[in-house]
């Protein structure tokens, strides 16, 4: 470790690190805009300027702090009248041609430019010519679009085509004040990490398609999760308008699994947390209310008590069912599931599809199965779909159990098994299979706390993000409060 002096504090750093992050690391607040800890600093932004004296004593030079080793019984001073002189004349010139979009941009609330301007107490420029008129909304591909006006050059998105996806795919085109952003040969950006470029983007230059003026940043709650769309685990922020609906996921920094990372895959994948609920009075054609129970016309909505009621008589009159799991299913949730199965005397499997051929060399690993890996740590076998539906087969009563159950084993194959099967499941959705008796709703992935193990063993955190609705119990809950009707009916002959 090296000692330095920051603003009169002693500190060790690391001296792998350039000056700017060994700031950061310690507390203390220097701008950036072209500097990313994730990404190759080159200086071009030039507002990480800080004053440093290569020993007590010695002159101090204003230099950029992103492309400054570190040296032993280096002072630094970050908050001094010429280090803030430097920022704001920095700040002037992107100033020059930065448009007055702040009102309609889906950066505002979160800009970098907006609040260094107002903590350096930049508010006049000197210049009279006119701003430079270049392309807005212009398209880069189907995730991002581009407005060419907002772009500082800080050349991040460059950078991280060709640091992190080591496929380069954006250049800075044209000469001094005629250079721009493009894609080589205006081809449009192909690959599965193309969101990133809105996250990394400090200005609002590149922004998301799927998200663009779906929310304002400061109605957005955010909660600590996990990706549930393979084996990974990218560590996220859930983002919900006023705690209700989900409008994005996020990346969040973990060095030890996706880095400042997440691929698009993850990002964009709504659809299964933001499910209408089926219509009143109806078990079908959107998301379970409560529960549902085989009635005489079919499937129809019912209370939790009496679905766990159906449940404790068809295993008591079916002893020893087959119990599958979903690769969805939390550590607690699996916990649960576990305990009732030694109590029913019951097999115990996850569903475990074939990896779906997205895997790449960054992050994706191709496995559907965010919990595969802690699953099988608790002793559950994996089965593949096919197998689940060969199990089925063979059984005369078995308990389907968690979030997105009955689309991972398969409603079609699930829906030939002969109706002598008798099927209770725990999932967001019901289906109407001929061997169904009830059908228990259970909240998602970002309406739950608990964890999963990731590919690598390293544990990924679910917490609640937005409430399940009006009905929908824990699946933990449900199952032990199962367990404790089982144990007070008499196994049936």
């Amino acid at each position: 470790m090296t000692k330095i002096n920051v603003n009169g504090r002693d500190i060790e750093v690391d001296p792998k690190q350039p000056l700017i992050r060994a700031c950061h690391d310690h507390g203390v607040d220097v701008p950036m805009y072209c500097y990313h800890p994730g990404l190759t600093p080159v200086g071009s932004c030039r507002i990480c300027q800080v004053e440093v004296a290569a020993a007590p004593g010695q002159p101090a030079r204003v230099v950029a702090a992103c492309r400054t080793p570190v040296s032993e019984g280096m002072v630094v001073s970050t908050d001094t009248p010429k280090a803030h002189e430097t920022r704001r004349e920095c700040l002037e010139f992107l100033l020059k041609n930065h448009p007055l979009d702040c009102p309609i941009c889906d950066k505002a609330g979160e800009c970098d430019l907006q609040d260094y301007t107002f903590n350096e107490g930049q508010a006049r420029g000197r210049s009279s010519e006119a701003r430079r008129k270049l392309q807005k909304r212009k398209s880069l591909g189907d995730v991002i679009v581009l407005d060419e006006e907002r772009c500082i050059l800080c050349s991040r998105c460059v950078r991280f085509y060709a640091d992190v996806v080591k496929k380069p795919q954006l250049t800075v085109e044209g000469l001094g004040s005629r250079s721009v952003i493009n894609t080589f040969m205006d081809k449009p950006l192909t690959g599965n990490y193309q969101g990133n470029l809105a996250d990394i983007c400090p200005v609002g230059a590149l922004t998301s398609k799927k998200f663009r003026f779906q929310a304002r940043v400061w109605n957005l709650s955010k909660s600590l999760s996990t990706c549930a769309e393979c084996s990974r685990g990218c560590s996220i922020t859930v983002e919900a308008l006023r705690g209700k609906e989900v409008k994005r996921f996020r990346p969040r920094a973990n060095e030890a699994i996706n880095k400042w990372w997440m691929c698009d895959v993850g990002r964009h994948a709504l659809a299964p947390v933001s499910l209408p609920l089926a219509p009143e009075g109806s078990a079908l054609g959107g998301r379970l209310r409560a529960a549902c129970i085989r009635g005489y016309n079919g499937l129809e909505p019912a209370e939790l008590h009496e679905a766990l009621a159906v449940a404790a008589d068809l295993v008591a009159a079916h002893p020893r069912p087959l119990l599958v799991l979903s690769p969805f299913a939390t550590q607690e949730e699996a916990g649960a599931a576990l305990e009732l199965a030694r109590a029913l005397g019951s097999r115990v499997c996850f569903v475990a599809p074939e990896p779906n051929g997205m895997k790449d060399e960054l992050l994706h690993t191709g496995d559907p199965c965010p919990n595969r890996r802690g699953l099988s740590q608790l002793g559950c076998e994996a089965l593949s779909p096919s197998a689940v539906i060969e199990a089925l087969k063979g059984a005369r009563s078995a308990l389907l159990v968690g979030e997105r159950v009955l689309e991972t084993v398969g409603c079609d194959a699930l829906g030939a098994l002969p109706s002598a099967l008798r099927l209770v499941v725990f999932d967001v959705v019901a289906r109407d299979l001929a061997a169904l008796d009830a059908c228990i709703a259970v909240p998602t992935h970002v309406e739950k706390q608990g964890h999963w193990i990731n590919v690598d063993g390293h544990k990924g955190v679910l917490n609640v993000a937005v409430s399940a609705p009006q009905g929908v119990r824990m699946l933990d809950a449900s199952l032990h409060a199962l367990l404790q009707m089982v144990r007070a009916t008499p196994a049936k002959a």
